[in-house]
């Protein structure tokens, strides 16, 4: 990171940012300016000098104002020789000093010495092995106990041969969350409940004397709120037809497969995968505000040279300012994957859990933070299994942990029963950290 940084307030409130350098730990120069002031910070990994009772005053009234904007410089400061402390802890004394709170015994509490590290939550990184045995045995088990808490991607697919949409093609979208409903063709399919339209013509000869009706079934799926994409699967020797296809407005064309066997095939389901998962991603990105460019910059250029698991031990720093235990869950095709946290006992070589559980699905697709769950449902259960905890309380989070629109994993973390604080500002960082913290 060379570069100056620039934000607005409006978007990242002061303590917010100072917790977010902290945890990431650079050097550099760090301002906020407000019209309380100018506040300047010299940053030497995420600590700054031990600050007097009035410098805390001062910054107090800087770090309560929501106008205004910060500038991060990063580069080399002069070394402190004396005694240092976080800029968590800045920021929870300076919030002390506006209280008119015991100001020497937090100090007390918080500064350390420049020879000592600073205390840092116990985080656990759990080794990213190959998933060797899919979950197909404990998806079945939460299918039959209870599957009102499953949510899968629902696939829609008109076809005049099932038998290609069964088999191994129907157990690999199962275990990726993916459930295909088989439609008999009309005008006036009923969309509810669909993510996806698929239509198959394994013979191009399919649609003669129908041409119609299929362009008005797909001008239909593009004007429902949010439109359906459809992909059709079909051969694609006829440019007028094709353009037709376009012009209704088809999402994706794909040729048929040749032949029902061999390698063509297994070709063809791959790419048809591929295809189906951007669509599903694209329909889940649509609508979801977008992080403000001066958080999104900053967060990615604090992290820009981590590798995933220095990302992964960033986040949960962070999320160790609000929380007394916490974990990383990582979205992959075929599961959800437990890699690192703190305070749940995460004891096992590998932790994870299938696509599909409806508790963790929610959070993936809607790119929502929730803050409640139900506690001895299965999918809790299940979840609080994987964290090594008997049961999770009902104030638990599960926050979206985003890259580039997409949701890639979730933040699930709690106080162990008691109240959450107020996660706004947490979400908003967490939203941009899907991107170094690897899956």
């Amino acid at each position: 990171m060379r570069r100056t940084l620039f934000g607005s307030l409006e978007h990242l409130a002061p303590p917010a940012l100072l917790r977010l350098v902290s945890a990431t730990s650079p050097s550099g120069v760090l301002e906020i300016e407000t019209a309380e002031g100018l506040l300047r910070l010299e940053v030497e990994r995420g600590r700054v000098a031990m600050p007097t009772k009035l410098d805390l005053e001062n910054a107090a009234e800087i770090l309560g104002c929501r106008r205004g904007e910060f500038r991060f410089t990063p580069g080399e400061v002069q070394h402190f020789e004396g005694e240092v402390m976080s800029l968590t802890a800045f920021a929870e004394a300076a919030g002390a000093a506006a209280s008119n709170l015991q100001m020497e015994l937090l100090l007390e509490d918080e500064f350390l010495d420049s020879s000592n590290p600073l205390p840092r939550a116990n985080i656990h990184v759990l080794p990213t092995q190959p998933l060797q045995n899919p979950l197909d045995e404990l998806l079945s088990d939460l299918e039959a106990e209870a599957p009102g808490e499953l949510l899968f991607a629902k696939v829609g697919v008109v076809t005049q041969d099932p038998r290609w949409w069964r088999g191994a093609l129907e157990m690999d979208w199962h275990r990726r969350g993916w459930q295909i409903q088989e439609l008999e063709f009309s005008v006036h399919i009923d969309f509810e409940g669909l993510d996806l339209l698929v239509v198959h013509h394994q013979q191009g000869s399919a649609r003669f004397g129908s041409e119609q009706k299929w362009l008005e079934l797909i001008r239909r799926a593009g004007d429902i709120q949010p439109p359906l994409p459809v992909v059709w699967v079909a051969p694609l020797g006829d440019p007028a037809w094709t353009h037709q296809l376009i012009e209704a407005g088809v999402s994706f064309l794909m040729p048929a497969p040749h032949g029902e066997a061999g390698e063509a095939t297994i070709r063809f389901a791959e790419s048809l995968s591929r295809v189906v998962d951007r669509q599903i991603q694209a329909q889940q990105r649509e609508g979801r505000a977008p992080l403000p460019t001066g958080v999104s910059e900053l967060v990615g250029a604090l992290l820009s040279e981590s590798d995933p698991d220095r990302g992964i031990s960033s986040l949960l720093q962070l999320a160790a300012e609000h929380f007394t235990r916490g974990a990383v869950m990582m979205a992959e095709v075929n599961a959800i994957r437990c890699r690192a946290g703190f305070g749940y006992s995460l004891e096992r070589s590998t932790a994870v859990l299938p696509r599909g559980i409806g508790l963790i699905e929610r959070v993936i697709r809607s790119g929502e933070a929730f803050t409640t769950i139900e506690p001895g449902a299965s999918g809790s259960n299940r979840l609080a299994d994987v964290l090594g905890v008997s049961e999770l309380p009902s104030a638990t989070a599960l926050i979206p942990l985003g890259r580039c629109g997409a949701v890639v994993g979730v933040l699930v973390a709690d106080r162990e029963g008691e109240d959450l604080p107020d996660v706004a500002d947490l979400v908003l960082l967490v939203g941009r950290l899907g991107g170094v913290v690897g899956s």
